[in-house]
């Protein structure tokens, strides 16, 4: 039974690897996509629940660091006015003016002090107002200066008092004390001495009228997710604000259960978190209330939130995925196509709309196409390569037959010639008869693939000197080759046709001195360019190459003459040794014609060569 059922469970394995094996690439791919969704689907939905209950552990923790942030704001507001009193009791109007009150008993100057006190607290006023600053007062030994003229609806005498004593006990440093039960307002008093000489003596007690409900709007404003937050500030057993949310029982009831840095508490069947502890250098103790109602509300709604995210984010995973499928599969059709055209017909030219981007890509599909590309080419460069060498051959075939002259007795009469023109004395004759047979068995007797540049100088000297006894003075042929370059291997006859053109072109064409020169250099490998290059130059004056000569004469736009096909064959010959990199190019320099070749720089016959 158990081996029946393991044959079974196997049969049933190797049915589904079969059917996935042969499904198409783009089900295969959809597939994995889906499979892996499904697994962030699960895994998200127990992260997201696990998140949720983490979240309620440290929900405490992240309201109070939020709501820890209002009490800065209140100390903030509170050191403001401090440094604004600073100010007020160091003026010098103030100073000048309550010295004149205390010691003169002049009415006048009483009246003008006054004024001066007025106009100045009016102005220090302004600039505290947005920190809950209702009023400012200089109290002296004769008057009380308020920027507020009914102070007394506000203030007790009895508080008044006991700020003046506040101030006192300070010495010249700030006091803040409560101000009248129920007015949920601080009194700020600072004692103001005389500073001239140093005398220090009493002038009078800045008092300023805080009123906490400004600063509390102030500090919800700085916590803005809970801006409908409540304050308590009490010291000791007073109770300095409180707000108008909550009864007398429900104060105390808070201040009195609120033992932990932060908790919830109900009251009247709402749940509030709250959060005690002190504004830093003030040592005032408050309780920070939000609404935990609210924050739970915030909580399902972003469980929701994150649920719907989820689940749009799933179904554009597998909308884009599906799209992004096709896109890439769509470059594999393509070279699908490309191969079944190449199999039925290697010798098409394959080319598609899409080539030009495959070129330039660097991820695979473009390495593919890349690869596809150069391989066809690679065979077409073949089998022209084969096609064309072989017409070559035929070609020379039937040169050959056509000038079926056995060189030996060309040799055997040119040094009869020779030797006849010696006895009779003629040096000229000998010369010319010499460099002529030197040319002939270089062009019929020379088998090799590649020669040396000196090899190939030493031909293209013979066929000067026998130009130079017909022309005499008006050709002037230089070279201009280091001794190192001149082991470098080029093709046989490759030099001597150009230098052929410039005397066709330049010396029978004009009647001034023809100038021609030949220079050749090795260039280096470097970042670009790996192998090291030879370059040849070949120099003459008295004439000029079309624009885009080659290109004319290969696409027949300009008819080709006997030095036209010899320069075609030499640009062809060259790409076909060495690649499409290397070859022949025209142009003109300073009123010089100048042919330049570009090929590998080897002084062995290596393969690469």
């Amino acid at each position: 039974m158990a081996h029946s059922l393991k044959r079974f469970s196997g049969s049933i394995g190797r049915t589904i690897r079969y059917k996935l094996n042969n499904l198409p690439l783009f089900q295969k791919m959809l597939f994995i996509v889906l499979n892996n969704v499904f697994l962030i689907v699960v895994l998200s939905l127990l992260s997201l629940c696990l998140c949720a209950a983490a979240y309620n552990r440290l929900l405490y923790q992240t309201t109070a660091g939020n709501l820890t942030h209002s009490a800065y704001t209140i100390s903030d507001s509170l050191k403001s006015i401090e440094a604004v009193s600073s100010s007020i009791i160091a003026a010098p109007e103030i100073q000048s003016s309550l010295s004149d009150i205390a010691e003169s008993d002049d009415r006048a100057a009483w009246t003008n002090a006054n004024k001066i006190i007025n106009n100045s607290l009016q102005m220090y006023h302004s600039s505290v107002k947005d920190n809950g600053v209702s009023f400012l007062m200089i109290q002296n030994d004769h008057f009380h200066n308020s920027t507020y003229t009914v102070w007394k609806n506000k203030l007790s005498q009895e508080s008044l008092q006991a700020a003046v004593r506040a101030a006192e006990g300070k010495k010249g440093a700030a006091a803040w004390i409560p101000a009248d039960p129920g007015s949920n307002a601080l009194l700020m008093s600072r004692e103001i001495r005389k500073i001239d000489n140093v005398d220090l003596s009493h002038l009078g007690t800045l008092i300023i009228y805080v009123d906490l409900n400004q600063i509390i709007r102030k500090a919800n404003a700085a916590a803005a997710q809970f801006s409908d937050s409540q304050y308590i500030l009490c010291t000791g057993n007073s109770r300095i604000y409180v707000p108008e949310a909550f009864s007398r029982e429900e104060i105390e009831k808070i201040v009195s259960s609120s033992l932990e840095k932060y908790q919830t508490l109900t009251l009247d069947s709402h749940s509030y978190f709250t959060v005690r502890n002190t504004i830093p250098d003030y040592g005032m103790d408050y309780y920070s209330l939000v609404s935990y109602d609210e924050i739970t509300r915030t909580l399902h709604s972003s469980m929701a939130f994150i649920f719907f995210m989820l689940f749009a984010g799933v179904i554009l995973i597998v909308v884009i995925s599906y799209c992004l499928i096709r896109s890439i599969l769509k470059h594999f059709n393509i070279l699908i196509g490309k191969m079944d055209t190449f199999s039925r017909n290697e010798a098409a030219l394959l080319s598609t709309k899409y080539d030009s981007d495959y070129a330039y890509r660097k991820d695979e599909i473009g390495r593919l196409h890349q690869c596809f590309e150069r391989m066809t080419e690679r065979i077409q460069h073949l089998v022209n390569t084969n096609y064309v060498n072989e017409i070559l051959a035929r070609e020379a075939q039937i040169k050959a037959l056509e000038s079926q002259i056995n060189p030996h007795f060309l040799y055997n009469t040119l040094e009869s010639i020779n030797w006849r023109a010696k006895a009779a004395g003629n040096r000229e004759i000998s010369l010319m008869t010499e460099s002529l047979g030197a040319l002939l068995r270089a062009a019929l007797s020379n088998k090799k693939s590649l020669v040396t540049l000196s090899y190939e100088l030493n031909l293209i000297q013979c066929y000067i000197t026998i130009l130079q006894i017909r022309f005499e003075e008006r050709l002037d042929y230089r070279t201009q080759i280091p001794e190192h370059v001149k082991d470098a291997l080029i093709p046989p006859l490759t030099l001597q046709p150009l230098v052929e053109n410039s005397i066709h072109y330049a010396l029978e064409e004009i009647m001034e001195t023809c100038y021609i020169t030949i220079m050749a250099e090795a260039i280096p490998e470097d970042a670009c360019d790996s192998t090291p290059r030879l370059r040849i130059l070949v120099k003459n004056s008295g004439s000029a190459f079309d624009d885009n000569l080659l290109e004319l004469l290969r696409t027949e736009r300009k008819q080709p003459n006997r030095s036209g096909i010899g320069l075609l064959n030499i640009d062809k010959r060259i790409k076909l040794l060495f690649g499409d990199a290397y070859g022949l190019s025209l142009y003109n320099e300073e009123d010089c014609a100048v042919a330049a070749i570009i090929i590998p720089y080897c002084t062995e016959e290596p393969v690469s060569c």
